[in-house]
């Protein structure tokens, strides 16, 4: 079973390929760094998300939130 995708393991891999295109002129790499880069800005931006809601809800005062949350 494959781990989960997290913006650090795309961090890594990003990274990795970067390496690879500059140290070794692995130009065909360049696709598969350009989707790391989309796959990254997208789990961040989704990160993100996660956290504006969190923090919506923890200021958020609705009597019928309340009711649901309890």
């Amino acid at each position: 079973m494959s781990e989960p995708v997290t913006v650090e393991r795309l961090e890594r891999a990003l990274a990795t390929c970067a390496y690879c295109i500059t140290r070794h002129g692995a130009d065909y790499m360049v696709p598969i760094f350009q989707r790391l880069e989309r796959e990254l800005a997208a789990a961040r931006e989704a990160q993100d998300a996660v956290g504006r809601a969190k923090r919506l809800l923890e200021t958020y005062h609705s009597p019928r939130l309340a009711l649901a949350a309890g």
